[in-house]
């Protein structure tokens, strides 16, 4: 199983006596090398701004319960957090949901500002 989180820096999941520990988008992410606008190449581990994660076994069981015990609210209701039984096909699903918004995106300063709002280097 693949599991898909869109959060910036993932998401702990405590289940019963099981831990997991989702990989967010910024999965990889080396902060003295930023990416143009807070895009962020694809690899193994984050594709289309969405981190990745394989689950098996008992992990794989507990998050599922966790799931559906959570399928009503917050970050699954959101998209933020999904799941698939396949790599590709968790690639498409983060692909699909590339464009939606988690509230948690960078913004950018030159257009994404409140109005009368400037950055520090303006005069």
């Amino acid at each position: 199983m693949f599991v898909g989180c869109k959060l910036p820096h993932g998401h702990t999941i405590e289940h019963g006596e099981v831990v997991i520990h989702l990989n967010g988008a910024n999965v990889g992410f080396d902060g003295d090398n930023p990416w143009r606008n807070g895009v962020f190449p694809d690899a193994a581990d984050r594709i289309s701004g969405a981190g990745l994660t394989q689950l098996e076994g008992g992990q794989a069981e507990a998050f599922k319960a966790w799931y559906d015990l959570n399928k009503s609210g917050g970050p699954i209701v959101s998209g933020m957090i999904f799941f698939t039984e396949k790599a590709a096909d968790t690639a498409k699903e983060a692909k699909a949901l590339e464009g939606v918004k988690s509230g948690t995106d960078p913004i950018d300063p030159a257009k994404d500002l409140p109005k009368g709002v400037g950055t520090a280097n303006e005069e």
